[in-house]
């Protein structure tokens, strides 16, 4: 045993041997070694047998660098020459609640009192006792003697642990004791000089030659790494745009601003509609697209909100303005992306996706964000119908790994028939809406210049990491939890 000990080994056993037990900073200061030497010193030789280690929690009161108001208000007035004015303490302290509470506290304690003079309040000590008290049993505590506290003092304490302005801190103590096999193989005698590296200068003069290498356990434990790595998010997004393009899609590209008329016009979301008003929309304050005139696909759009047009629709019944079309707003759905690329392509074949954020003023839970990242495709072609859309989504899905995936029929401003889909949380015990889909209806198309069906859906990435990832909450996506990100294992795959 003794002839396969590394010299950093030795040292921390050498240091036992002085000591017989020590706690694990005193061995780190004896053996002048660094804090990960010792520590998997220690693990190579409790393996063996020759220390043994055990760990000891302690819990030690620690004074928080503010003093009690309270306590700065009785040495401001004690200190004074004569008793001072309420409004000369009051400058004192950082904030008039601040100074309310410690003038109460104080009057309440005893400690001081106020008196009412011809023209003003002053306030004089009435009690130096007190605040004696208080300064001893905070001294205490600094000295680490809170044990040997009275009862009356142990109150006060308690006093200052429920106003947060002494903690309790714990200390956790690891100690590590030599074994009777430790200090024999420490005392035994080495006959073999081992070679405990290989450089180039000994590699290039062949000194090692018959010289004995020092072995190595194979089945140490190596210490854990943590390279870098993409956030998850990342990660999923571009497994989503993977498994798009592999489905025959092409992927565009955006700005985050657009006019309110391809964002919600274009949609035919009338311009009174609850959704496009400001407790649900960011606008960009005073912006706004000057140079979009009622003419074009935009005169096609206004007619079919105010009659219909060429749709057969009857529309929404009302006057359209060109004011409200051209205010500029952060994109609250990526079909403002896809939409646009209908009115270029026609009735063109098409297959195009976007991934990228988009922005809502929601109220955050574990389902709603102000920001989050959201995919949209849509499909142009001859004969596609509802059917068509229903098994892309189902083979869509299932190339991400979504297997407990439903179609419910819903419904949607701008497409019919409108197809929700959902897919059920274990983590969160819930069914969860994943996407909205359906087919464009001709209000939306027939404006741009379309006549062909045209298959729609727009998924949050967020709600389907949820599923991925077997999450609650997608705050958690987002947050510091850094033995997550390190550690996190996706639940199988279909």
């Amino acid at each position: 045993m003794s002839s396969t000990l590394h010299p950093i080994e030795r040292r921390v056993l050498s240091s036992l041997v002085r000591a017989g037990r020590e706690d694990f900073q005193a061995l780190v200061d004896d053996t002048r070694l660094n804090p990960d030497q010792v520590r998997r010193s220690i693990a190579w030789l409790s393996s063996k047998g020759l220390v043994r280690s055990s760990e000891a929690t302690t819990t030690r009161m620690e004074v928080g660098g503010r003093t009690p108001p309270e306590l700065t208000l009785f040495k401001s007035v004690s200190s004074a020459p004569s008793p001072p004015t309420l409004e000369s303490l009051r400058s004192v302290f950082d904030s008039s609640d601040e100074f309310s509470a410690a003038l109460g506290r104080a009057r309440g304690l005893g400690w001081v009192a106020v008196d009412k003079t011809a023209t003003q309040q002053v306030v004089r000590v009435a009690n130096r006792e007190g605040p004696r008290t208080l300064e001893s049993v905070i001294e205490a505590i600094r000295n680490g003697q809170d044990q040997s506290l009275s009862e009356g003092q142990r109150g006060i304490l308690a006093d200052l642990l429920k106003r947060g302005l002494v903690t309790e801190v714990q200390h956790r103590v690891t100690s590590i004791e030599i074994t009777a096999a430790g200090r024999a193989a420490s005392e035994a005698r080495v006959e073999t000089q081992y070679l405990e590296r290989l450089t180039p200068d000994i590699l290039a003069s062949r000194t090692w030659n018959g010289r004995a290498l020092r072995p190595i356990d194979v089945e140490a434990k190596a210490p854990r790494f943590y390279p870098g790595r993409r956030h998850p998010v990342r990660d999923f997004i571009r497994e989503v745009r993977e498994t798009y393009i592999s489905m025959g899609f092409t992927e565009l590209e955006g700005n985050s601003v657009h006019p309110a008329f391809w964002n919600f016009d274009a949609l035919f979301i009338p311009q009174d509609h609850p959704g496009r008003e400001m407790q649900d929309t960011f606008y960009l304050e005073g912006l706004m697209d000057r140079e979009m005139g009622r003419r074009g696909i935009v005169a096609n759009v206004a007619a079919t909100h105010e009659n219909g047009w060429k749709t057969g629709s009857k529309g929404w019944g009302y006057t359209w303005r060109i004011e409200e079309a051209r205010r500029l707003v952060l994109n609250t759905h990526n079909t403002v992306l896809t939409v646009r690329a209908l009115s270029e392509s026609r009735e063109k074949e098409t297959r195009v996706f976007a991934v990228s954020k988009v922005y809502r003023n929601e109220n955050l839970d574990y389902k709603h964000l102000t920001e989050f990242y959201q995919m949209d495709g849509i499909m142009v072609g001859e004969g596609l119908n509802i059917r068509h859309l229903m098994g892309f989504l189902k083979e869509f899905y299932k190339k991400l790994g979504m297997k407990d995936v439903k179609l419910w029929p819903t419904y949607f401003p701008y497409t019919e028939p409108s197809l929700e889909v959902v897919g059920y949380s274990d983590a969160a015990k819930a069914w969860i809406e994943l996407s909205g889909s359906g087919v464009f209806r001709p209000e939306v198309t027939v404006p741009l210049g379309v006549k062909v069906p045209v298959l729609a859906w727009g998924p949050g990435i967020e709600r389907l990491m949820l599923m991925r990832f077997g999450l609650d909450d997608m705050r958690a996506l987002y947050g510091s939890d850094l033995n997550w990100l390190r550690n996190r294992v996706e639940i199988a795959r279909s």
